[in-house]
């Protein structure tokens, strides 16, 4: 059997260490030198074209991708906060899914899905479903165990690989039901719709149990990408904390969130948003999370700066930090062109802990690294 190839990412262990630091100031709240800042220089070339099925179905393609990708952000920027580490997204949210039985779809434009759903009425099918999966046999789980091992295996554990595209309990119970059917059970079955998402939390759970075996090390599986390594908790992809009503996610979705938390450690909520008018309500209702993001509330480039300004203020009173995609998200377009962040707004918005992901040209992000060091001495 041939060798196979080591794969090089090059980074500096003192600046990871020191980018960790001021990580672990933000989540205590702690004074920093300068905002957190991750940074990607533009001129990176995709030589594999966007190709979705590629990444998702052939593992040494996209360990070199991804081994490129980081090289380049490592050696262009290296004053940034980005910290290296492997994705697994690219099998997309048909992992804990798959383990059910479900087929998984694999298309050249968009993450892999799955195919129908495995209960049409609750009361008749629930029982059908397996209690607990086997990530070792079930589904795609042998294809994430073979990325996982192969992926560290590249870098002899130097690089870590972050948790699998796993989503929240509701949002597996969607895809294992529709999600209109799903509503209706909650107020016809309230029982068996609080059993399917126990089922669905313990499959997440299973997952990450397994991936930290296959890992054989379960510091080497980073469970939060915003910040991954060790000690930052758990991230939850949970939009559907703005489709159900802030009593419905208390009910139904929320004591499930917060076992995987209480599990694995509170860190960051992910939504597609919008947080307002209410929704805000159902984010804060998961006491004790560290972060949560800004750029998807501003979807549709729809919010005002005094909207978020005051979810800014919101967040600041309950010790949240920010997690902002791209500061020209936070500002309405002109013209089809997205306005250039304005400093002063920036500086407001970085009141209260700020990590920031821009992108753009060297000379820019050096620019952004002044404005980072300004704002942390606000």
């Amino acid at each position: 059997m041939a060798t196979r190839s080591k794969v090089g990412v090059q980074f500096d262990p003192a600046r990871v260490e020191e980018s960790k630091a001021r990580y672990r100031a933000l989540i205590r709240g702690e004074k920093i030198g300068r905002m957190a800042l991750i940074f990607t220089p533009v001129g990176f070339e995709q030589k594999i074209g966007g190709r979705r099925d590629i990444m998702a179905l052939d593992d040494e393609q996209a360990l070199a991708y991804q081994a490129a990708h980081m090289n380049h952000i490592l050696s262009q920027f290296p004053q940034g906060d980005f910290l290296p580490a492997f994705t697994t997204v690219e099998l997309g949210q048909a992992i804990v899914p798959s383990l059910f039985g479900l087929e998984v779809i694999v298309d050249e434009k968009q993450p892999p899905y799955t195919r129908g759903r495995l209960i049409q009425d609750i009361e008749k099918d629930l029982s059908k479903l397996p209690k607990r999966i086997d990530p070792d046999v079930d589904g795609w789980g042998p294809r994430l165990r073979a990325r996982v091992q192969r992926f560290i295996e590249a870098t002899d554990g130097q690089v870590p690989v972050i948790v699998a595209d796993h989503q929240s309990p509701y949002g597996v119970a969607t895809k294992l039901m529709d999600n209109e059917a799903l509503m209706l059970a909650m107020y016809d079955a309230p029982d068996l719709v609080r059993e399917l998402m126990d089922i669905a939390t313990n499959a997440i759970i299973d997952l990450i149990r397994a991936m930290q075996r296959w890992a054989g090390d379960p510091d080497l599986i980073a469970l939060n990408d915003r910040m991954p390594f060790k000690g930052t908790g758990l991230i939850i992809w949970d939009d559907y904390v703005s489709v159900l009503s802030p009593a419905l996610h208390a009910e139904f979705c929320r004591p499930y969130n917060l076992r995987l938390y209480e599990e694995f450690g509170f860190g960051h909520l992910h939504t597609c948003g919008p947080y307002f008018p209410s929704y805000v309500d159902a984010v804060f209702g998961h006491e004790g999370i560290a972060s949560i993001d800004v750029s998807a509330y501003m979807r549709g480039f729809s919010r005002t700066r005094e909207d978020m300004l005051e979810l800014r203020r919101l967040t600041r009173e309950r010790g949240l930090i920010l997690h902002a995609r791209g500061l020209q998200a936070w500002h309405h377009v002109n013209n089809g062109k997205p306005i250039e962040p304005d400093k002063e707004f920036t500086r407001k918005m970085a009141q209260g802990g700020l990590i920031w992901r821009a992108g753009g040209s060297r000379e820019q992000g050096l620019e952004y690294l002044k404005w980072a060091e300004e704002f942390a001495r606000q």
